[in-house]
């Protein structure tokens, strides 16, 4: 190619990178001010501080809001313009409230879900507001539908869901409800069989079998253990507690009491 066309190619291309940009930069502003039309159609004007930036297509908001859900409805107005969101909004609660009173909100809200089932198993951690959920519930809806509940609670800065959900084959559902069935046809726990919330929960994931809860015996603890293990599991994980054990370990936490 000769020098002089090369020249022209050269610059062509450099016209058409800063064109490029251009382009990108237009799309990011206008990107901005429909995810900032929507946030103000919701109210977010008046009861949050919230800013947009964009930058390549992603979407970074930040600023305060009063409830967690808003930081949730804000993530979710912002992803209906680009699915490339970062949102590090933070909460302010109106009213502070203490991470004893938030927690027990929290299991309030999910113990008494009427959807909330012997394979379901949640606990719950709070720390400066920031609520951390473990365990595991019967299926995906229910791991959402736990956190969207917790957004009518005041005082929540933040949601960890660390939930997995249950093995869904065939062949662990037929197991989890052997297990159960087994476990509560005992005569030993045939009194709980009716409850909405029985002391032994059990978790199945490919053929695995975890059991959690609390009983009050150590006879009881290690028969339920016996129990899923006369199944064809391929391995049984017993975390039962004794209740007198575990109070026991409350007392040995409490720091000492000053004479």
């Amino acid at each position: 190619m000769k020098p002089g066309r090369r020249r022209r190619v050269a610059g062509l291309a450099a016209l058409l990178a800063t064109l490029g940009a251009w382009a990108f930069a237009a799309t990011d502003a206008q990107l901005a001010k429909r995810i900032e039309e929507r946030l103000q159609k919701a109210g977010f004007s008046q009861r949050a501080d919230v800013k947009v930036d964009v930058e390549d297509g992603i979407a970074r908001l930040t600023g305060f809001v009063l409830h967690w859900a808003d930081v949730r409805e804000a993530d979710r107005l912002a992803r209906k313009e680009t699915k490339s969101v970062v949102n590090l909004l933070r909460v302010v609660p109106e009213t502070p409230r203490t991470d004893k009173e938030v927690k027990a909100d929290v299991e309030r809200a999910i113990l008494r879900w009427e959807r909330y089932g012997p394979f379901d198993a949640v606990g719950v951690e709070v720390r400066d507001g920031a609520v951390s959920l473990g365990g595991w519930v019967e299926s995906p809806w229910k791991r959402s539908q736990i956190e969207e509940r917790l957004t009518r609670i005041d005082g929540i800065r933040d949601v960890i869901n660390n939930l997995r959900v249950q093995g869904f084959s065939q062949g662990d559902v037929s197991l989890r409800t052997e297990v159960f069935t087994k476990i509560y046809g005992d005569p030993l726990f045939e009194r709980y069989a009716n409850l909405v919330d029985p002391p032994v929960r059990v978790y199945v994931d490919r053929g695995r079998v975890t059991l959690v809860g609390i009983v009050g015996s150590r006879l009881e603890q290690v028969a339920v253990g016996h129990i899923a293990r006369s199944t064809l599991a391929f391995s049984v994980t017993n975390l039962v507690e004794v209740e007198s054990d575990r109070e026991k370990k409350k007392d040995e936490k409490k720091p000492p009491v000053e004479g």
